[in-house]
């Protein structure tokens, strides 16, 4: 009996160690099948990386492929500088509404610590985090239903001014996030970080043409545009004026007695007053309408699809708001200032380029200082 009863001891042990042997090589398939996926998902991430995608584009693909790779209930990009009080989201892959959402860093602490030291930083769970305790009270101050248990806050630098964080979120009822996430998503990011620089540089390049070429034809005391682009703008509109046989008209307006301005208040008062008058001549002005400083103290706007009368009417409404505006120069009393204003349209006979055209509204524009001064003459 005592025989039988330890052979089937004997049989139980060795059961066991099958047993255990198993779920051994169980586990050791699972992870050999959890590698093998995250090097085939790493793989097609970097094939989607080579391709010539925009910043937005690598952040929305990357989101959405950690998401896929590790099973995340929420991934996204947030732009944010160590000390920031917040942070721009960049890309949700859960929520693309949330893009450009502006979020307090203080209510993410994971995403301040990864700023902070350039580093990964993984949280498995929440509810037992030191760096979550005071959230926690709020939360349950408040009676907040939160659903995010475990996460990763990724670190990235594109150059010396611009950092963000791959924020990685997993919900409650998945199992936490490990340190083989962190590595994955570390590979992952890093794999790509070539291509998101190198798009960064191209919307950074792009973005200074962009600033140059508006320096190029911008006034730089007025804003508004410079000589040389009105009469870019000008010949277009003549150009489209002829094709299309539609009316337009310009006028050049002119300070008057401005000289008197500079000589008696100082020139920052007379670049004062010139500040003002754009900004009336600006937002009287339709959308489609061209306003330009042309020189010194003198203004044009190019007004498309609008004959001779419009042009005097318009020009008329100008006049009247200008000198009816006190011109707040630092003094006791505001200036009063008065405009000339001469009046061109095309088509014209003897009008054939935009320099005519020019030409024809300076001609009327001598002709309203020689009447007198504050006139609109054609």
């Amino acid at each position: 009996m005592k025989i039988k009863r330890s052979h089937l001891a004997h049989e139980l042990a060795e059961i066991e160690k099958l047993r255990t042997a198993l779920r051994k090589a169980e586990s050791e398939v699972q992870r050999l099948l959890d590698e093998a996926a995250a090097r085939g998902a790493l793989v097609d991430i970097l094939h989607d990386v080579m391709g010539s995608l925009s910043m937005g584009e690598l952040f929305h693909m990357l989101a959405r492929r950690l998401a896929r790779a590790l099973n995340l209930s929420h991934s996204s990009v947030i732009f944010a500088k160590s000390g920031d009080r917040l942070g721009t989201v960049a890309s949700a892959h859960e929520d693309p509404q949330l893009e450009n959402l502006q979020v307090e860093l203080d209510k993410y602490p994971e995403i301040e610590a990864a700023l902070a030291s350039e580093q990964p930083v993984l949280i498995p769970d929440i509810w037992h985090s030191d760096a979550y305790r005071a959230l926690r009270e709020a939360w349950e101050k408040d009676g907040s239903v939160i659903s995010v248990r475990s996460i990763i806050a990724l670190p990235f630098r594109l150059d010396l001014d611009r950092t963000g964080v791959f924020l990685l979120r997993r919900t409650a009822e998945k199992a936490s996030l490990n340190k083989a996430d962190v590595d994955f998503a570390e590979t992952v990011v890093k794999s790509a970080m070539n291509a998101m620089r190198r798009a960064h540089m191209v919307e950074v390049t792009q973005a200074d043409n962009l600033r140059l070429e508006a320096l190029a034809r911008t006034d730089p005391l007025t804003q508004l545009l410079n000589r040389r682009a009105l009469l870019a703008q000008l010949g277009t509109e003549v150009e489209r004026t002829r094709r299309y046989n539609a009316p337009l008209s310009i006028l050049m307006i002119d300070v008057d007695e401005f000289k008197d301005v500079n000589d008696t208040y100082g020139h920052l008062a007379g670049d004062q007053v010139l500040v003002e008058v754009a900004l009336l001549l600006a937002r009287t002005a339709r959308s489609v309408d061209s306003v330009a400083r042309y020189g010194g103290d003198e203004f044009v706007i190019a007004v498309p699809e609008t004959g001779e009368a419009g042009a005097i009417a318009f020009a008329e409404r100008l006049r009247d708001k200008i000198q009816s505006h006190p011109f707040d120069i630092g003094k006791s009393d505001p200036l009063r200032l008065t405009v000339s204003i001469g009046v061109a349209d095309f088509p014209e006979p003897k009008v054939e380029t935009a320099e005519d055209l020019l030409d024809c509204a300076d001609r009327a524009l001598y002709r309203a200082k020689a009447g007198g001064r504050n006139l609109v003459c054609v």
